[in-house]
């Protein structure tokens, strides 16, 4: 199609808009179309004119002034004579778009921060496309109302630093000079201004503490459909209940801030009209009881995104542009390797989507090509190569210009893997992820390469949702960077699944739900509680009443039940002596000098108490069941082995366990096969060992450790205080728990700078180096360094240090 013919059809779209025969979102889509055309091509004045007007008239002035990042040779600006009334009102639109001289919305963000109206109040939810800008349009929210005290919720620690780095970096100005707080557990150590950013699990955890009268004028909650644990599309994080907090932040939070100002935002969740087939009323009716305004804008993609499936092509085909050739190529894998080598011969980057952490590393082992120049990030693979097995599929991958991303590649190394393959210098230009990769992070892909059309496998795998699959193609293509994303699938499923009606979000807490769990009771308007609920609260009232358990006491730790709190406390009464001394031996090693000591016998009897609470999470629960016996005799827990393996030697030592056992099985697998003359590739099983041994650790130190056994070792810390301080007559305050264990397995630090540090992502050296209040020791660790780790400490002083 040529310049004139296109010319045309963008100009026949304008006349069909004005005429109102198509929607704004249509002519969107012609629009981003025209724009990805006319990069690359000559303009004059009259071209640029007529530009200027096409990307003001859908309210994107910012389609015009990204055009210079596709030309060299272009610029943007016309000769003064040439202004003519048409550019000239254009152009005073887009002054209107302007919230300072150095921050421009489109139009359909600043339709939004219109709504919000000093002394009122404003509480709305918003649904709309990845490219939509949701984040920024936040900041220019406070930026507008001028918030003394702010929370905003990520739903994980790579977006709450990547919010964190934002704003300490000055990349986000806010008039009002804001004390930026991430751990919960601060005092008072407040500002005049305050912005918390927390994900949801800490803002509970900030609930429980924060006994002030500190209170917050605006919560903003991304990613707002993790509320429906239908919707929730990461398999990985291992976080059972990720939907009860979510539900227990927003409500808990407007519960305590009555009159706080509200911002629900999330991509592509399904809202039915009420005389729509399916309709559930359960989301409306929340929204209705908080007084909350829907904004529905999933249709205006900023980006345009094209989706094609190759599955059945077996021929030459041109998708967007760029030449793919299908003719000889049938198996997945010559299929990938045409597809990659054609985008990267177009000089574009691309993400491949796998359904798997395995696949991910499969798919980014697979692909042929020759080592690149790694001089730009050289010493990130030197550091990696120092720190881990050098046959990581992570570290043989980056040498070809190949990131792996998922939910068990430690987080500090998943934030450079982001940041490469953010830049076109790194020549990293090939992402392999899993559903990490749709949770908020952030890329600048053009393109979106879909693997398998599921989440998980084997007997835990599941199909898409629609609203999976969208937002997995929404991160193709991104505003500022591309007028227009590219979505190539595999496999015809994806496109089927995408173009189907989803699933309408719904609300467990405004249902009249047969089973519903007990931890949702409290949050259940009475309405929609059903006799079970009400005799279960009943129930809980007695219980605590004759245990006489203050309300602040048994209304922390909110994702556990309050009967299984009262459970843990009724095991602790009842324990005898001799486990109480146990326990109380673990609390003094524990604290009784800088360095952490587990009193393994003395946690044992913590796992016995808290065990039956775990049987929902099966990996936490087979590790506490399961048990081994030592050469003393004893009988602890494996869960205590990797633990104490932790503590003492870091996650090398976790990894150096696993690896070494998964070895002793090739081994003798090896040695079976020699036996019976059967061929047995050493050399492939021991590098299949290192990925696992890898997947493994990470595992078991970021979601096992970090996430499970701190809730449950948590509630029995709190319980275990309560019921000190009653037998000995103390203040709750007064009492020395396990927190320093809780500290460690959160956050790998003590100190507030070293969580700091843990939260942004960096190398534990840096942590390390964070955590010492020793000057001296301090100096002997930042000699030891290496280049990568030096990098990362200039990038983060001021941020950690502030």
């Amino acid at each position: 199609m040529d310049r004139q013919e296109r010319t045309l059809n963008v100009v026949k779209a304008l006349n069909s808009y004005n005429s109102g025969n198509i929607p704004m979102h249509k002519l969107l889509d012609e629009v981003c179309d025209f724009f990805d055309f006319i990069k690359d091509e000559e303009l004059d004045d009259s071209d640029k004119r007529f530009l200027i007007y096409l990307s003001n008239k859908v309210g994107v002035p910012q389609y015009y002034d990204v055009l210079d990042k596709f030309n060299s040779s272009y610029s943007s600006s016309i000769d003064d004579e040439n202004i003519g009334l048409s550019t000239f009102s254009s152009l005073f639109y887009e002054s209107s778009l302007f919230t300072d001289e150095d921050s421009k919305l489109h139009k359909f963000q600043m339709d939004i921060l219109n709504l919000f109206e000093v002394q009122k109040q404003n509480r709305y939810f918003l649904s709309a496309s990845t490219s939509f800008g949701k984040t920024h349009l936040v900041y220019e929210v406070i930026k507008k109302m001028k918030y003394k005290n702010i929370v905003l919720i990520f739903p994980s620690i790579a977006l709450l630093s990547e919010n964190l780095s934002k704003i300490k970096e000055g990349r986000i100005v806010f008039p009002l000079d804001y004390k930026i707080h991430t751990l919960s557990d601060i005092d008072s150590d407040y500002g005049i201004y305050n912005i918390f950013i927390f994900t949801p699990e800490r803002f509970l955890s900030f609930l429980d503490k924060n006994n002030t009268s500190l209170l917050i004028d605006f919560i903003f909650v991304d990613e707002v459909y993790k509320i429906d644990n239908g919707y929730v599309i990461d398999d990985e994080a291992k976080e059972n209940e990720r939907d009860v907090a979510y539900r227990m932040a927003i409500f808990y939070g407007l519960s305590q801030y009555t009159k706080v100002d509200l911002l629900l935002a999330g991509p592509y969740i399904e809202i039915f009209e009420k005389k729509s087939p399916g309709y559930n009323p359960s989301f409306d009716l929340f929204l209705n009881d908080f007084k909350i305004t829907k904004l529905l804008r999933n249709e205006y993609e900023i980006v345009k995104v094209s989706k094609t499936e190759i599955e059945n092509v077996k021929t030459e085909i041109n998708i967007d542009g760029v030449n793919f050739d299908f003719t000889k190529k049938k198996t997945k894998r010559s299929r990938m390797q045409e597809i990659l080598d054609q985008i990267l011969l177009a000089d574009e980057n691309a993400i491949v989507y796998c359904n798997t952490q395995a696949n991910a590393e499969k798919v980014a082992n697979e692909y042929e090509r020759s080592n690149i120049d790694t001089n730009f990030f050289q010493a990130f693979i030197d550091h990696l190569k120092n720190k881990y097995d050098n046959r990581w599929v992570v570290i043989e991958s980056l040498e070809k210009g190949i990131a792996v991303h998922h939910g068990v590649v430690p987080k500090y190394i998943q934030k450079e893997i982001v940041n490469l393959f953010n830049t076109k210098e790194s020549n990293v230009n090939i992402l392999t992820s899993t559903t990490t990769i749709t949770e908020g992070v952030n890329t600048t892909a053009k393109n979106m390469i879909v693997y398998k059309s599921e989440k998980g496998a084997g007997t835990n795998g599941k199909p898409l949702l629609t609203f999976d699959a969208k937002n997995i193609a929404g991160r193709a293509g991104r505003f500022m960077e591309h007028f227009k994303g590219r979505v190539i699938s595999l496999e015809e499923e994806f496109l089927n699944v995408i173009n189907e009606v989803g699933n309408q979000i719904e609300h467990k807490n405004y249902q009249l739900l047969n089973e519903r769990k007990e931890i949702d009771d409290e949050m259940t308007p009475l309405e929609y509680l059903n006799e079970t609920s009400k005799q279960r609260l009943a129930e809980i009232k007695i219980l605590q009443e004759d245990r006489d358990i203050p309300e602040e006491i048994l209304s922390q730790f909110k994702v556990i039940s309050k009967r299984d709190k009262i459970k843990i406390y009724d095991a602790i009464n009842n324990l005898n002596a001799e486990s109480h001394k146990r326990i109380n031996t673990l609390i003094h090693d524990l604290n009784s000098g800088p360095f952490l000591v587990l009193n393994q016998i003395g946690f044992q009897e913590i796992l016995d108490v808290i065990k039956e609470l775990t049987i929902e999470n099966n990996n936490l629960y087979f590790l506490i069941e399961r048990k081994y016996n030592t050469k003393k005799g004893e009988t602890f827990s494996v869960l205590i082995a990797s633990l104490v393996s932790y503590i003492y030697n870091g996650y090398e030592g976790v990894y150096s366990y696993n690896f070494k056992r998964l070895m002793d099985n090739i081994n003798k697998r090896a040695e079976d096969a020699t036996k019976k003359n059967k061929l047995f590739d050493i050399e492939k099983e021991t590098k299949n060992a290192v990925n696992s041994a890898m997947r493994i650790t990470s595992t078991l130190v970021f979601n096992t450790f970090k996430y499970q056994l701190v809730k449950y070792i948590g509630v029995f810390n709190l319980m275990y205080k309560f019921y000190i301080s009653k037998q000995q007559n103390k203040d709750f305050a007064d009492v020395i728990g396990i927190d320093k264990l809780l500290i460690k397995l959160e956050y790998n630090a003590f100190t507030p700078e070293a969580r700091t540090a843990s939260d942004y992502g960096v190398p534990q050296n840096i942590i390390n180096y964070y955590d010492s209040n020793n000057e001296s020791e301090r100096r002997r660790l930042l000699d030891r360094f290496d280049n990568y780790e030096k990098q990362i400490y200039q990038r983060i002083k001021k941020i950690i240090e502030e």
